[in-house]
């Protein structure tokens, strides 16, 4: 039987996603997650085995604790169209020092997932998941009168979920609020 832990998992493995998160997966080594992290070397291998291994790992972490609590605006009550406003709202709010950092998602879309196969698993799970979020309050949309029944909520969802993506990108070198704000009022005019 193996020794506990000596530490909080998930405290130590939300540090380990902010270091990949800023850095990214190459550019980050072990001793900046030995650093960050706060534990030994051999402790990172033994919890979560090699680099890739944990950059798995945090990356799903991102999934299920940052990527789920955004979303949770469109799971909202209230009008599904305000909800999906709002939700771009807060993308666009995002102050610049953390939206410089973007998405770890969009960033592994971009830095890895053309190049290794079980990181585009990962992402596309997690991506599905945002996909699949936006379906939802589209129908309830529908449900509720706000769009048409004849609106095909697949084909929003998707273009939703892209364009999500493609504004967290922009925004990480675009510290112009406005122009951030100016794209989301064309991503919400598809919707009326």
């Amino acid at each position: 039987m193996g020794r506990p832990y000596e530490f909080d998992r998930n405290v130590t493995l939300s540090k380990a996603m902010d270091v990949f998160w800023e850095k990214g997966y190459k550019a980050t080594s072990i001793d900046d997650l030995v650093d960050r992290m706060g534990i030994q070397r051999g402790s990172i291998y033994n919890t979560f085995g090699g680099k890739h291994e944990l950059f798995l790992t945090a990356v799903e972490y991102y999934g299920e604790v940052v990527t789920s609590r955004t979303l949770k605006v469109l799971e909202g009550e209230g009008s599904p169209l305000g909800n999906i406003k709002k939700f771009f709202e807060v993308i666009v709010g995002t102050p610049p020092d953390k939206r410089s950092k973007g998405c770890l998602i969009s960033n592994t879309v971009v830095e890895l997932a053309p190049h290794d196969e079980e990181i585009a698993e990962v992402v596309k799970g997690i991506m599905n998941k945002i996909q699949s979020s936006f379906l939802k309050c589209l129908d309830r949309a529908v449900e509720q009168g706000e769009l048409p029944e004849s609106a095909n909520t697949r084909v929003l969802s998707n273009f939703l979920a892209t364009s999500t993506h493609g504004l967290i990108v922009t925004g990480k070198s675009t510290p112009d609020k406005k122009q951030l704000k100016d794209v989301v009022d064309v991503i919400l005019s598809t919707l009326e």
